[in-house]
């Protein structure tokens, strides 16, 4: 009945009392998980007992951090499931409650001041002005957003620099909220934007309509320079400026979310995870947000200077995350982003901000109108590869953009129920298969698990986590950080 990552023992199980689950062997000790979420960690010994039925109802607890349930209670006893515990996990966790695409992330101009090492928008010069967004076309897809019937719209502008076509973020913050007036959505505003032209006037609108803020902030201004430049003056001082204007005006009272930072991490940033956060701590930020570097775009093409291994990355992470929950023992208020996203997975049963619902839980919409099952799909077509393009603004239905077959295919090639390798492994309940990266780098919606980078990563950063939660005072800290959740 078990489904093993890797093999933990030869014993032959007893049907009418294990469940079926899959099992990884973290250190010293055996994490369980099965379909529904729920996870487990068991000595050798235990784990051994329980595979060869030697137990009896409630005998084994969860051993180490978490012994507040047992097996029974976790749905790890075959002959006493709990069906309706099991329904109410399978619901969120197979999008059973789906109410239409709610992330619609609109690109108002391809332009861009900076040039990024690792750019992945296929950005153009400053000048070129016939790369922008116009009202009109920001008129139908605001059209197009408000037929999605998700209660909850998330409207986030990118680019480019989308303040270069400020007329146009203007009027789509200001249509969609006059729409709003008669749909009643609850109507969210994002803004990722470099920060080099967010001046007060821009402020003063952006906060007075509700509009959050996202910026870049690779590090100190040495590392950050490096990977960012300014083709008009000095990137991190430019950003720093936009941050404390933004952080300044939330601590005078006014209604405003603390702005975040993604911290891209290049070569250039490996080995420096404590000053990187120590750079966004300092700004007053409680968000700190890695963003890995894959092969795609200008990134794909400067490889060999900024690219790294999926092992890289994940002990760059591991030593970040060890340092930010340092950090929280000593009274320090910040938490991870991807480690929250994670523990909302694992620990509630959550699909909070899916990555991989292509066309289902998200859309993009590119400067000229194109419509796309996601922004990673929109960077694939900048370089020739349309396949994720489902449709334009002036002429596609909501319901045509749902029917087309490369929605179908990619939700398909996202489940990894589907994946023979994903359906195996004891991180398949919290897991996402991406079928942009696969197409990408393996030229196929599906993608081949053994040798993919993003398999490779995710499973690397879920070992960190798990063991982590093995220690009852870091997984503490973890479990708090989901109060961060609704910000």
């Amino acid at each position: 009945m078990s489904r093993l990552t890797e093999p933990v023992g030869l014993l032959e199980a007893t049907p009418l009392k294990v469940a079926a689950h899959n099992a990884r062997r973290l250190g010293s000790s055996v994490l369980i998980t099965n379909d529904v979420g729920e996870h487990a960690f068991l000595t050798e010994a235990d784990y051994a007992r329980y595979l060869g039925g030697r137990i009896e109802n409630g005998d084994i607890l969860a051993t180490g951090a978490d012994k507040a349930k047992g097996l029974l209670q976790k749905d790890f006893i075959r002959d006493q499931l709990d069906f309706a515990h099991l329904s109410d996990r399978t619901v969120p966790r197979h999008l059973l409650d789906w109410k239409g695409p709610n992330v619609h992330t609109v690109v108002v101009t391809l332009r861009c001041n900076f040039k990024c090492l690792y750019c992945h928008a296929s950005v153009v010069g400053v000048e070129q002005t016939d790369k922008d967004m116009t009202v009109e076309t920001a008129r139908q897809v605001v059209d197009l957003i408000f037929s999605s019937p998700s209660p909850f719209l998330m409207i986030e502008f990118q680019g480019g620099e989308p303040l270069l076509n400020w007329p146009v973020v203007k009027f789509i913050v200001q249509y969609a909220k006059e729409k709003n007036k008669h749909r009643k959505r609850a109507l969210h505003f994002g803004l990722i934007s470099n920060f080099s032209l967010l001046d007060d006037e821009k402020i003063d609108f952006l906060i007075k309509s509700g509009v959050s803020f996202c910026t870049s902030l690779d590090g100190p201004k040495e590392l950050h320079d490096k990977n960012r430049i300014y083709l008009g003056g000095n990137s991190h001082e430019s950003v720093l400026a936009g941050l404390r204007k933004v952080v300044s005006r939330k601590a005078a009272g006014e209604k405003v979310d603390t702005p975040n930072a993604i911290c891209t991490i290049t070569r250039h940033s490996l080995g420096r995870a404590p000053e990187i956060v120590d750079q966004l701590v300092s700004l007053g930020l409680e968000r700190i947000q890695f963003g890995p570097l894959d092969p795609i775009g200008f990134a794909k093409k400067s490889w060999d200077t900024i690219g790294y291994t999926s092992a890289e990355f994940v002990t760059f992470y591991s030593d970040a995350l060890d340092y930010i929950i340092a950090l929280n023992k000593k009274g320090v208020k910040a938490y991870e982003k991807m480690a929250l996203i994670f523990m909302v997975r694992i620990l509630e049963g959550g699909h909070w901000r899916f990555p991989n619902a292509d066309g289902v839980a998200r859309l993009a919409y590119n400067h000229d109108g194109s419509i796309y099952t996601c922004e990673e799909g929109r960077l694939l077509a900048n370089e020739g590869d349309e396949f994720f393009k489902i449709g334009h603004s002036s002429s596609s239905s909501f319901t045509d953009l749902l029917d087309h077959p490369t929605v179908r295919a990619s939700l398909l090639a996202s489940s990894s129920n589907a994946q023979p390798m994903c359906f195996q492994c004891a991180y398949n309940p919290f897991c996402s298969v991406l079928p942009v990266y696969n197409q990408a780098t393996q030229d196929s919606v599906f993608g081949r698990m053994p040798d993919n980078g993003w398999c490779e990563k995710m499973m690397g950063l879920f070992d960190v986590v798990f063991t982590k939660l093995q220690d009852p005072e870091a997984r503490k800290i973890l479990e708090s950080w989901l109060e961060y959740k609704s910000r």
